[in-house]
């Protein structure tokens, strides 16, 4: 009796679906007239200063001098200081009121700052990892609504950087 007991308990453990893994990000997601132009990982571009963001972590956010490039086309990102990833998008029109919202996995309120996209060019949208409270894995959303109607969405997987070895915002091999 002891030995059917204990090979029932063992096949239904044995039926037990394993740990699933992390959920892969979601494809990006644009509404009509709003296209993601890439995404990825990007080179480091100059700042043109900072502006006041009171409702993301460090209280501000970088504004770039330029476009940057995407040199790893891809939603995966190491958790590393000094990685720069996000979306660069154009809009059909002029937007002055962009609410950009990042959820951090577990995080019970997004970091939220304002911009605007402009009809005429395309305009980058990222996150840079400035500080060690930042470097949280799991799946992240960058989100970007006019009033209350979504723009985009994107999600990135964020790793421990010993999955991505070799992967980062160290563009000096980039001509």
């Amino acid at each position: 009796m002891f030995h059917v007991l204990r090979l029932v308990t063992i096949l239904a453990l044995l039926a037990l679906p394993l740990r699933p893994a992390l959920a892969e990000p979601a494809a990006p997601w644009t509404a009509q007239g709003i296209k993601i132009a890439d995404f990825g990982i990007y080179c480091p571009v100059e700042t043109a200063g900072t502006e006041a963001a009171p409702d993301t972590s460090l209280g501000y956010i970088h504004n770039l001098s330029g476009t940057p490039v995407i040199v790893f086309h891809q939603q995966q990102v190491p958790a590393r200081l000094g990685v720069h990833f996000g979306v660069i998008v154009q809009s059909l029109r002029d937007i002055p009121e962009v609410r950009n919202v990042t959820w951090l996995p577990g995080a019970k309120t997004p970091e939220v700052w304002m911009s605007s996209l402009s009809g005429s060019r395309p305009l980058a949208r990222g996150f840079l990892f400035e500080a060690d409270r930042e470097l949280v894995t799991g799946l992240w959303r960058m989100e970007a609504y006019d009033g209350d109607t979504l723009l985009y969405s994107i999600e990135w997987e964020v790793l421990p950087p010993e999955a991505l070895p070799g992967i980062g915002s160290d563009c000096e091999f980039v001509s």
